[in-house]
Parts: C-alpha cells; sequence; structure tokens
C-alpha cells in the first residue's frame, strides 16, 4: 500500500493486491506431505535415524527405537556413535558417517548393536545392514546424514545355521565309511570325499574338474559308467550298479553305486552325487564260498563213491576169505599151505584197508553215530592188548599194560570205538619197535558229577619219530616218511580215523617222540 498528495493537496491511497490462493493450497499440501513423510518415517519397517552435521541425532523412527530399546526422548540431541555402536566399531561407523557428511553415500555396510534392557541379561547384539546418505537443506547444501538400517540377525542366524549344516554335511562326506564322490552336468569331478582317496590311490587334489569317466573307469567299462551317470543327470538315478574300478597302483577294486541326482535350489539337475561300496573282500569271499561249496560237493560225491565201492569190494573179498579158509582146512602141502597164507594176510590188510576207509567216508560225511552204553575202560584196555599180544611176542618184544586199581572205571560211551583207537595205536607200536617194549599206560585225569575224563599212553621204543614228521602224522594217507611204506606197510589211514574218532568222543590225540 502506498500514500500520496495529489495536485489538489489532499491524500491519495494506492493499494496493490495478490490473489495468493494456489500459494495457501500449495503450503497446506507441502505441510500435509511434510507430515505423512513424517508418519511414513516414524511407522516405516525399517530403522530410520538422521543426525546433524555434527552427527547429533536429530531423528529416530519407531522402529529404531524399537530394535535398539532407546526412546526418541533419550537419543535426540546425542551423539549416533556413543549412544549406539560398540566401542570396538566407533572408527568404521564415524568413517562411513563423516563420508555421508562429504557427499559419500554408503550402501549395505554392516554394524552391529546392543540393544538396551532393564539389566545386562535383557541386553543383545543386534546385526545392521546400513544404507548412509547426505541431508541437504533446501539450499541444497549438506545439513546431516539419514540412515536407514535393516535387522538383518534373524537372516544372519540362518546364514550361519545353513554355514554350520553345510560343514556338517561336509565332513560328514568326508568321514563317511564309503566312498562318495560328485560330478557336475558335464561329468567333471566337483566332490571326491576321503574314503575315495583311500580306495582309489588318488588324492581330492588330482581328480578335482576331471573327466570322472574318460580319466579313471577303465576302457571296458566306460560306456556303461557313462550311461548310469547321464540317466542320473536326466533324472533316472541308479541303484546297486557293479563295476570295477582301478587304482592309481592298478589294483581292481570292485564297486557298488548308487547315482543319485543333485539338485540347486530351484529343483533343478546340477549334477550327480555318487554314493560307493567297496565290495572286493566281499566278492572275493562270494567267490571263496562258490569254490569251497564245489569242493565240498566233490568231497561228497568222492566219499559216497568210497563208501559204495567200499561196500561192494567187502562182499566179494569176504567171501575169498571164506573160501581160502575153507582151503586152508584141507591137507596142504607145504608150498600150497604157504600161498594160501599169503592169500589170507593180503585179504586181511585189503579188508582192514576198506573198512578204514569206510569209516573215513562216514566221519567226512557226518553219519558215522557213537553209541552210548555203559561199559569197563579196564576191560576194553585189557581186550586190545590181549588182541596184540601174539604179534608182539612174536617179534620178543615185551606188552605191559597199567591202570591204577582204585580207579573207578565204569563208564557209558562207544567201547568199540575207543577199541579200535586203542588198537590202532598199539599195532603202530609194534610195527615200528625191533627190540624193546610197548607199553600202555591209562591214568583217570578228571571226574565230575557227569564226566570221566581219562588219558591213555601208549609208549614204544621204536624207531621214533622226527619234528617234521610229527607234523603230518595225523593227515590221512600220509607217511612220515615214505620208505616206511615199502619197510613197514600201511596206508596212512589209521591214525587220521583215530584222531577224528577221539575228537568225535570231546576229546584229543598227540604224540611226544624223537629219532632214535
Amino acid at each position: 500500500m502506498n500514500i500520496r498528495k495529489n495536485s489538489s493537496g489532499s491524500m491519495d491511497v494506492i493499494c496493490t493486491g495478490q490473489d495468493i490462493t494456489s500459494i495457501k493450497a500449495s503450503e497446506r499440501n507441502m505441510i500435509r506431505t511434510a507430515a505423512e513423510l513424517q508418519n511414513f518415517i516414524d511407522l516405516a519397517n525399517a530403522a530410520i535415524f538422521g543426525t546433524d552435521e555434527k552427527l547429533l541425532i536429530n531423528e529416530w523412527n519407531q522402529q529404531s527405537a524399537q530394535i535398539s530399546g532407546l526412546t526418541k526422548e533419550m537419543v535426540i540431541g546425542k551423539e549416533f556413535v556413543k549412544v549406539l555402536i560398540e566401542p570396538d566399531f566407533h572408527d568404521q561407523v564415524s568413517e562411513v558417517l563423516r563420508s555421508a557428511l562429504e557427499g559419500r553415500g554408503t550402501s549395505n555396510f554392516e554394524i552391529h548393536v546392543m540393544t538396551r534392557g532393564c539389566d545386562d541379561a535383557d541386553k543383545r547384539r543386534i546385526d545392521i545392514l546400513l544404507n548412509v546418505t547426505s541431508k541437504r537443506g533446501v539450499d541444497g547444501k549438506i545439513v546431516g546424514v539419514i540412515g536407514v538400517g535393516q535387522d538383518i540377525t534373524e537372516r544372519k542366524r540362518v546364514e550361519a545355521e545353513k554355514v554350520r549344516v553345510a560343514q556338517q554335511l561336509q565332513t560328514f562326506i568326508d568321514t563317511a565309511n564309503a566312498p562318495i564322490f560328485g560330478i557336475d552336468d558335464k561329468g567333471r569331478v566337483n566332490e571326491w570325499n576321503n574314503k575315495a582317496a583311500d580306495i582309489t590311490g588318488f588324492s581330492k587334489e588330482e581328480v578335482m574338474g576331471k573327466d570322472l569317466v574318460e580319466v579313471y573307469i577303465t576302457k571296458e567299462f566306460r560306456a556303461s559308467v557313462k550311461e548310469v551317470l547321464d540317466n542320473a543327470l536326466q533324472g533316472r538315478e541308479k541303484s546297486n550298479f557293479e563295476f570295477p574300478l582301478f587304482t592309481k597302483d592298478k589294483r581292481r577294486v570292485e564297486v557298488l553305486l548308487n547315482a543319485t541326482s543333485r539338485r540347486d535350489l530351484n529343483g533343478s539337475i546340477v549334477g550327480v552325487i555318487g554314493v560307493g561300496q567297496d565290495i572286493t573282500e566281499m566278492r572275493r569271499l562270494m567267490e571263496q564260498e562258490a569254490l569251497l561249496f564245489q569242493a565240498q560237493a566233490a568231497n561228497d560225491a568222492k566219499s559216497q563213491f568210497l563208501a559204495t565201492m567200499s561196500h561192494e569190494m567187502r562182499t566179494p573179498l569176504n567171501v575169498i576169505m571164506g573160501m581160502n579158509q575153507l582151503v586152508m582146512d584141507t591137507a596142504l602141502t607145504a608150498e600150497q599151505r604157504k600161498f594160501t597164507e599169503q592169500i589170507r594176510i593180503s585179504s586181511q590188510s585189503l579188508l582192514l584197508l576198506i573198512n578204514d576207509i569206510l569209516d573215513l567216508t562216514k566221519v567226512e560225511a557226518g553219519k558215522l553215530e557213537l553209541v552210548c552204553v555203559d561199559f569197563d575202560v579196564r576191560g576194553v584196555m585189557e581186550d586190545a592188548v590181549d588182541s596184540v599180544a601174539s604179534r608182539a611176542l612174536s617179534k620178543g618184544l615185551e606188552m605191559c599194560s597199567f591202570m591204577g586199581p582204585d580207579t573207578r572205571t565204569l563208564v557209558m560211551g562207544d567201547p568199540d570205538r575207543l577199541r579200535q583207537i586203542l588198537l590202532n595205536l598199539l599195532s603202530n607200536a609194534i610195527k615200528f619197535t625191533k627190540t624193546g617194549q610197548v607199553y600202555v599206560l591209562v591214568e583217570l585225569e578228571e571226574e565230575t558229577s557227569t564226566h570221566k575224563t581219562f588219558r591213555f599212553k601208549v609208549y614204544d621204543s621204536g624207531i621214533g619219530i622226527s619234528e617234521e614228521g610229527q607234523k603230518k602224522l595225523f593227515n590221512r594217507f600220509s607217511q612220515v616218511d615214505s620208505s616206511t611204506t615199502r619197510t613197514y606197510g600201511g596206508t596212512g589211514l589209521g591214525l587220521a580215523i583215530s584222531k577224528q574218532f577221539a575228537e568225535l568222543m570231546n576229546g584229543s590225540m598227540g604224540v611226544q617222540s624223537g629219532e632214535g
């Protein structure tokens, strides 16, 4: 408004007006927008704070208060770093804030904040991902800092848990007692555990990135192994696929493989995991079992053959022996009697051999059954001695036996098999003794409420047996020395059968001897 005099001397008032309706409306909109922006900041689901150029807090939204435990009234005007940041991170955070004051913002900067509780027990560490930018006035000058933070504590915990699980899984793979390998979609090795390295001799460093099939599978099995892995890359997994693998030192290892598709987070197949089993030893045992079964079958067939033949041979032999005895009972010349006597001796030897073979086949087939009757051990011993005494006397040998008179000798068992053992031992002692004596000693070694254990000892002053000869003494069809067959005769079956009889009666048989 202007006031001036006119020509007549009176005063004129000049007024100039401006329509500010739109300006006022604009101001109201600005105020409304600012209020909405402030409300957005206060209610935002992220921690937002502001500082002035001295880094004193002048903005603090509700999420900042909730995360830190510090209300807006508690922090306004306070230095951000000293109020909220752990001392170990003061310098780093201060540098970030100062950079923002100089116009250099920072994105995704991790800081650690200690929340405030009622006491120390309520305090906890919060991980914040912080974006910091410059705050400018209406004139464009930097007047402070705006920070937007995101609480990533839970995300960090989940990530740490994922790392822990991954490490445990890797440890499990590395230390598993089975070879485990992995390949990518090109067939290149990207996993190789300790067991795979142990079995093959190739270290993890040697195989990583190499083509598994082309480098480590023998040519004859490359096609079949590649087919299994290619099928797994297409989702067709394979179990119990068997193939040979040759190690670094050219040994053959039999492997049983399960090939499983390896998928990423989206479910797409990115490779194959193979879990194997070293079945080399199992395969060897299976082959040995098959060979053992074949050998057992052959042995059973042999035993059956020998048993049949022994039976078939014994029948005509008994006829020969009977007819020969009838001839011997007639008037014969000296020469004829010599011939028939030779027939008798040879027939008896052959009959003994046949009986031994028959006993042997029964033992091997498990068909030899022991009887269990009451008998007197002393009587069995005396019968055996009486049976061979004439042969001993004919060679000029002294035949002795002893058993304590107070020993209780009534037992239950198989007297015939015991007598057969004693006869065999005594016959051998007489056969291999030229001069001196054969002596039998029977002792009661142990007695319980249900069992009696007797020790039978046969001594002789014969040629003796070397230490090496004792090792094969109880083998079937074995003589201590081949020369004894010509000098003394025999088949090498008697002691073997006697030992088996003794073991069937829960006993044992051994020898102590020296040459000369």
